[in-house]
């Protein structure tokens, strides 16, 4: 499945460039940037990138699932962008509190 139409990326892509990154090192995080550029690709218009996390969530359960990579690092990683997200929604729900006071 097509996951980039603008840099012409597949889930495929995906999935080797995170097995590739998550070898690499728990210091190596997989977020879409990091996947992008492992695949030396720019995201253009970024509409995908909802879809490139989901891709990049289950290339790491399908590593978890067969042992390829570390499990410690998999969960490390997985606690690290929980917690990215996790920030972001807070950032999104602060600044609609704030324009909404305004």
């Amino acid at each position: 499945m097509i996951v980039c139409s603008c840099a012409v990326i597949s889930d495929r892509d995906i999935e080797c460039a995170v097995i590739e990154i998550m070898s690499q090192g728990p210091a190596v995080l997989p977020t879409p940037g990091v996947v992008f550029r492992h695949l030396n690709k720019k995201m253009n218009c970024c509409t995908c990138a909802p879809v490139a996390v989901s891709a990049i969530y289950r290339a790491m359960d399908r590593l978890q699932d067969d042992t390829r990579v570390c499990p410690y690092a998999l969960a490390e990683a997985r606690a690290r962008l929980v917690r990215i997200e996790e920030r972001r929604a807070r950032r999104e729900d602060q600044y609609a509190t704030s324009a909404g006071a305004a």
